[in-house]
């Protein structure tokens, strides 16, 4: 933990303090903001200096195992945020809530850097007694949680949508200290995804707008997607093989009479995140139960679904917005 509480219940913010001040608060009796127990200050050599609690009896607000990439980071874009004169705090207990967001901005938009997996369940669980609060939270992505060729359950949880970005995912890198937005993300029927990239450098732009860019007006994108091959052959292996997702998949098939494997050309190969195109005919459009998109969302989604279906042409993708006015 980066903050604690003085003797005169001040908050003493190690990412304020020259190195200097370290000295004078050895003689200090520092306690946490959350749980009030006695914290004591750790300035070694890998590190950030940081406030660790005295007692093992675990805090439920604040972690005491937290990476260097998380530390660094919550420094890195506490720094930037308020080189852009916004109003933000480290590591700021919201009793009402029992939780401690990374950052807070503007008093009202919880920064969350995620470095290290944690269950869907919990994932719902803070986001939504956020948002049941009147704040909004942004999850930022570190390393191990980088998008790669397939999407976890996890990761799909902690995905955005706009209908300037579609589905969107934020990622944090502290080796070339940029931002990601990975946006439109597209799933084929092998499950590959497909995704634009765009990086924003620290401390290059206003951080608050980067975030906000996804719901801002701007220039079409646009991303080509390569033709996908032996579809077929694919899904035979993976029926042979016993995928349970794939055999889920052939029950709809043979309850409604018909044959997964001899259903010739499929119409749509690649479809946005949450959408299964081999399945709709059967269920319908059904919107993806993520927990970062709110209910409210639910028809645009759905919406975009079934212009999607209806007016891709098989190898461009654009965002829903572009499908909304063609």
């Amino acid at each position: 933990m980066l903050v604690a509480l003085d003797e005169k219940d001040r908050i003493v913010n190690t990412l304020e303090l020259a190195s200097s001040d370290f000295t004078d608060l050895s003689d200090v009796f520092l306690r946490c903001p959350a749980c009030k127990s006695q914290v004591r200050l750790k300035h070694g050599q890998i590190k950030l200096p940081h406030f660790a609690h005295v007692s093992l009896d675990a805090c439920q607000s604040f972690s005491e195992n937290e990476s260097v990439q998380h530390l660094t980071l919550k420094k890195r874009l506490y720094h930037w945020f308020k080189a852009d004169h916004q109003k933000v705090e480290v590591e700021y207990f919201l009793s009402e809530l029992n939780q401690t967001p990374d950052l807070l901005v503007n008093d009202r938009i919880a920064i969350e850097i995620q470095c290290s997996p944690l269950s869907v369940k919990r994932l719902g669980e803070r986001t939504e007694t956020y948002r049941a609060h009147g704040y909004q939270v942004i999850w930022l992505m570190g390393r191990d949680l980088w998008l790669s060729d397939k999407m976890t359950v996890l990761k799909e949880n902690l995905t955005y949508f706009s209908e300037n970005a579609g589905f969107y995912y934020w990622e944090l890198d502290l080796t070339q200290a940029c931002l990601r937005l990975k946006s439109m993300i597209h799933q084929d029927l092998t499950g590959k995804i497909y995704y634009h990239t765009q990086t924003f450098d620290f401390g290059t732009s206003d951080l608050l707008e980067i975030l906000r860019s996804p719901f801002q007006a701007q220039r079409m994108k646009k991303l080509a997607v390569p033709e996908l091959k032996n579809l077929p052959e694919f899904i035979a292996r993976q029926l042979y093989f016993q995928n349970p997702k794939w055999l889920k998949i052939q029950e709809k098939y043979y309850v409604n009479g018909e044959n997964l494997l001899l259903t010739g050309e499929f119409p749509v190969k690649l479809a946005p995140l949450g959408l299964n195109p081999l399945t709709v005919k059967f269920d319908g459009v059904l919107v993806p139960d993520f927990c970062q998109i709110p209910s409210e969302a639910s028809l645009i989604v759905n919406s975009y679904y079934q212009l999607f279906l209806a007016k891709f042409d098989g190898k461009t993708v654009y965002p829903p917005a572009f499908y909304k006015k063609i």
